[in-house]
């Protein structure tokens, strides 16, 4: 009995080792995979972005001169907010400033009068000075004619201190009209850049407020795509790397182009996201390729895959 236990357990350590050795046998070998292309998801933007406008003052809009989608050159007249009492209160400057002048130029010719009358009591004293050493005039009449001039002096002095106020005031006043005029010409919204007006958001009536956002201009520049590239490859990427450009879900090339620009650093993986949900812990290289002609399937901000060839 004991032998035939023996002879079971010995069969089973025998299958259990060959199960061992086969299992050892069946696990997979891991390849090294060559990677020669990577995709990135990017947008299609005017090459140094589009360019947010900010409202440089608060207020109601009187007229509104272009409509999103028109062309407009560096300088034009987008819209302009009511400016009536900034137009009033530069005309008081203005108006201010005149009699200013008037004041200025009464306190320069009361001084030149002073000037006139201190040179004669000069002269009237050098003269009598000289009169007493041959006994013409008495030493009281030298004495007075001294005090005059000494009165004259201090008066001329005055005169000098009244004339500089008034062109003190005149400055401040001139100032202060540069500032109103300066409020003013921020009634008017300007293009700061040629391009294409992508949106226009107050309408004539509605109000604005200062540094708020009422519109988006795409520069007149070559369109690229700006596009972002997980972390893993960053130091694979290199500038002038050929990439594909297509459509999500669209396996056709839409574009292609080159990279002509990367970023020095890694940043989170938020540029391209359509919602603040969808910020994610990830980080990611940016690159910009410049398209080598641009199709019309693509706009600016077009949402891309851009497929870069690893050299």
């Amino acid at each position: 009995m004991m032998k035939h236990q023996i002879g079971w357990l010995s069969a089973i350590l025998l299958l259990t080792a060959c199960g061992n050795r086969n299992e050892k046998n069946s696990t997979p070998a891991v390849e090294s995979l060559s990677v020669n292309q990577v995709v990135g998801i990017g947008k299609v933007i005017p090459q140094g972005g589009v360019v947010e406008l900010a409202a440089p003052a608060s207020g109601i809009v009187e007229e509104r001169y272009f409509e999103a989608g028109d062309k407009v050159g560096e300088g034009d007249l987008i819209l302009v907010l009511e400016k009536n009492v900034e137009t009033l209160s530069l005309q008081e400057s203005d108006a201010g400033i005149a009699t200013q002048q008037l004041q200025v130029e009464s306190a320069r010719l009361a001084l030149e009068q002073e000037r006139i009358v201190l040179d004669d009591l000069r002269r009237r004293h050098v003269d009598a000075v000289e009169l007493l050493t041959v006994g013409a005039v008495t030493g009281e009449e030298v004495r007075r004619l001294q005090k005059e001039l000494d009165q004259g002096t201090e008066q001329l002095k005055k005169v000098e201190n009244d004339y500089r106020l008034q062109q003190s005031r005149l400055w401040e006043m001139q100032t202060a009209r540069a500032t109103r005029e300066n409020d003013l010409s921020q009634r008017s919204f300007r293009a700061p850049a040629r391009g294409t007006l992508l949106t226009l958001t107050p309408r004539t009536g509605e109000a604005v407020t200062m540094h708020q956002p009422y519109g988006r201009i795409a520069p007149e520049s070559p369109l690229v795509v700006m596009a972002e590239i997980d972390e893993l490859f960053a130091d694979r990427l290199a500038v002038g790397q050929r990439c594909n450009i297509h459509l999500p879900g669209d396996s056709n090339i839409a574009a292609s182009g080159r990279i002509t620009r990367l970023s020095p650093d890694l940043k989170r993986k938020s540029l391209f996201s359509d919602s603040g949900s969808d910020l994610e812990d990830r980080r990611i290289r940016e690159i910009e390729v410049l398209l080598d002609e641009v199709p019309q399937t693509l706009f600016i901000e077009s949402k891309v895959e851009c497929r870069v060839e690893l050299n």
